[in-house]
Formats: C-alpha cells, structure tokens, sequence
C-alpha cells in the first residue's frame, strides 16, 4: 500500500543519485530526516542493517532492491508493518526525474500506515528536497 510519494525534477544526472543513495552512511549528511543509517556488512541486496530517524526509534532495514537502473529501495520493520522506501532515479532528456515512495505491507500496514503516512510524506519531500541542492551545487 503506498502512503507517500514524491516527485522532482533536478538537473543532476540519474547517476549521481544512485551513489548518494547506495552510499548508506551518509544519509544524514543530507536526509535532516534521519539521525543516522548504518550498514552491517557489504552493500548488496539483501545486506542488513540499522537506522535511526530524528526524534524516532531505531529499526533493522534490508536492502532490497539494487537497479537495474538507478533504482535503490530498503525495507524497515516497524514490528507489524514493512515499510519499503523505493528511491529511482531516471533520465529524461536534459533533466532527471527523481521519485521517492514510501509502501506498507504486512499485518498492521493500514493502521501503522495512516499513522507514519503524513510524517513520511514529509520527510521524503524534504530529504529529497536536500539532496537535490547537493548535487545540484557539485554540477
């Protein structure tokens, strides 16, 4: 079930997206939303690790998705509730399409989801928000 998504356009390549996103430690160097997001192991599909939102809890994800493409996605367990980020990045002309979307699945998904889907929202509009000044004043 989707509760958040968000979209942007950026003058950064799709590329220089995907590295921010795989590069897991420094998330919070420009995600305000996240406190801190650390890797346990190699970065591949299926490597684990923990996170830790800005006035939140902390959470194991899983990487769960790498490209094809430029395309990262991990998945947070929220303790009845799966909530998947889907990050993608794609190329179109002169510009770069940017879209973020926040998923719920599992046995508590519609109540941990009209719980988390506003604050969510929010935070993936500004993380992205971020990311893009970023990259856009390395260009």
């Amino acid at each position: 079930m989707e509760i958040a998504r968000v979209e942007k356009n950026s003058s950064a390549s799709p590329h220089m997206f995907f590295e921010k996103w795989c590069d897991l430690p420094t998330h919070p160097e420009w995600a305000p939303s996240m406190e801190y997001f650390i890797l346990e192991g190699e970065f591949c599909v299926g490597a684990t690790g923990r996170s830790k939102p800005v006035d939140g809890t902390e959470s194991s994800f899983t990487v769960t998705e790498i490209g094809p493409g430029y395309v990262y996605a991990d998945a947070t367990d929220l303790g009845g509730a799966t909530l998947t980020v889907r990050h993608e990045a794609v190329h179109t002309g002169e510009n770069t399409k940017v879209t973020l979307t926040g998923l719920v699945d599992g046995p508590q998904a519609v109540h941990i989801g009209a719980n988390i889907a506003q604050d969510l929202q929010k935070a993936l509009d500004k993380d992205l928000n971020s990311l893009i000044e970023l990259l856009e004043r390395n260009i």
